[in-house]
């Protein structure tokens, strides 16, 4: 069992390097009043210590990744809804006008009909 602290690393950022280790490792955590309690068991033939060395890469990664989104979600917010935004077209017709323009005789007409004439 090792301690990671809670000061370090968030619950969602625990649960998310655990995740990516299920397959490989059986993991159990639990906490105490400052640290997370990791314990984990390998499930084919991989060290101890290679287990907790990838598995506290991994809570570094993750944590990175958590630091860049908050940091970067205006930039993100800002850059989809431009994009969006741009895909609007206004053709300067209601809503009714549009609906009127609509033939339904060639909504309704078989693809194939026609074909071989």
């Amino acid at each position: 069992m090792r301690k990671y602290s809670k000061e370090l690393y968030t619950k969602e950022v625990v649960m998310k390097t655990a995740f990516v280790f299920t397959d490989n490792i059986f993991i159990h955590i639990d906490v105490d009043e400052k640290d997370y309690l990791i314990t984990l068991k390998a499930k084919n033939d991989i060290s101890e210590e290679e287990m907790y060395a990838q598995f506290e890469n991994e809570l570094i990664a993750q944590e990175t990744r958590l630091f860049v989104a908050e940091r970067t979600k205006n930039i993100r917010e800002m850059i989809v809804a431009r994009s969006l935004s741009s895909t609007i077209v206004n053709t300067g017709l209601n809503e009714q006008e549009e609906m009127e323009e609509f033939n339904a005789d060639e909504i309704l007409t078989d693809w194939f009909d026609g074909e071989d004439e």
